[in-house]
């Protein structure tokens, strides 16, 4: 489990993996919403300025490595994905 961002990335940094350098982030046009459930985490992301962002769940694994959980750009808000987690957290 990680308690902040900044334990996500340096466990992600640390298994050699590149998720959320700043390089990737941008071409992404990436953001990390702050908010940690277990090891589930919530990304937007948006084609170019003229689509909408939409939200993506991610989870890390124990070895760092991030994953998408479901479908990339499912959501329309955070709010939406952060429920989406709290239903796969209860089971």
């Amino acid at each position: 489990m990680y308690p902040t961002i900044d334990s996500l990335v340096q466990a992600n940094r640390a298994a050699g993996q590149h998720f959320f350098d700043a390089s990737t982030m941008r071409f992404f046009n990436s953001r990390v919403c702050r908010k940690i459930i277990g090891n589930y985490f919530v990304t937007s992301e948006r084609f170019d300025a003229s689509t909408p962002r939409r939200y993506t769940i991610r989870r890390i694994n124990d070895d760092g490595h991030v994953e998408t959980v479901g479908e990339f750009q499912k959501f329309a808000t955070s709010r939406e994905a952060y429920r989406a987690i709290r239903a796969l957290a209860e089971g």
